[in-house]
């Protein structure tokens, strides 16, 4: 079994070791307790028993405690202009340095839990997974995707002022995941992010990205340039006619 009050208590003393004054630690903060909620609402929706909602919920809270370290260390949080894969950071805290041992969580749940976590920020979920590694990788993949839409709207600005790189279009249009790797401005940006709509897996989190507006909320803070106007409706009535017809599905 898992007590997830002691595996909240073993967090909060984690971060306690980080700036809390800091407005982006503070934003990871809220951003890891957002994303254990959207877990346990995504499986009591999925119908998970008690125990499965409880892992699911713990793998929510601890999926980005990497971040914490690597902004520490490099004060971003992006893993292709750091080189810190932020999950390999987590990976290396819990199981390399046996810190999972901290939270009194039962062996039986190292394994999903281990692998969910490698597996969240990736551009692909790594192949020959077994069936529950892979539901409890897509599970925490969506929550996560779906609350980043609120987080980044809380602190960062967004200016949708030139032209993206024509890579990152392709990908947005052909409805995939924008690899990091080809974003180069700040409109790319802003595609990078709506991009991953397009990389959710349940109906029920479609569901719940529209119930918590946090799309929208993303759309609204976006400042569009003049002369760009048309282009960025084009995108937002991209993202939002998939929404609907994911959730029509």
């Amino acid at each position: 079994m898992i007590n997830y009050e002691k595996v909240l208590k073993e967090f909060k003393k984690y971060v306690e070791h980080f700036d809390f004054k800091n407005e982006e630690i503070a934003m990871k903060i809220s951003h890891s307790y957002h994303v254990a909620d959207l877990m346990y609402k995504l499986a009591k929706r999925l119908e998970l028993k008690e125990e499965e909602i409880i892992l699911a919920k713990t793998i929510g809270l601890l999926h980005d405690i990497g971040r914490f370290v690597q902004f520490e260390k490099t004060n971003l949080y992006n893993d292709t202009k750091t080189k810190i894969d932020h999950a390999a950071l987590a990976d290396t805290y819990l199981f390399g340095e046996n810190h999972i041992e901290d939270f009194e969580i039962s062996e039986k749940y190292y394994k999903v839990i281990r692998v969910s976590l490698l597996n969240h920020n990736k551009l692909e979920i790594e192949p020959n997974l077994s069936e529950e590694e892979l539901f409890y990788a897509k599970l925490i993949r969506d929550a996560d995707k779906t609350d980043i839409y609120r987080q980044n709207a809380s602190v960062y600005e967004f200016v949708y002022q030139e032209e993206a790189t024509q890579e990152v279009k392709n990908s947005f249009f052909k409805h995939e995941l924008v690899d990091y790797k080809y974003v180069n401005n700040k409109s790319d940006v802003i595609l990078a992010n709506l991009s991953y709509i397009f990389d959710i897996n349940f109906k029920e989190s479609y569901e719940l990205l529209r119930e918590t507006d946090n799309l929208e909320l993303f759309l609204s803070v976006v400042e569009v340039q003049k002369g760009f106007e048309e282009e960025f409706d084009s995108i937002k009535k991209e993202v939002r006619t998939y929404l609907e017809e994911r959730i029509q599905d």
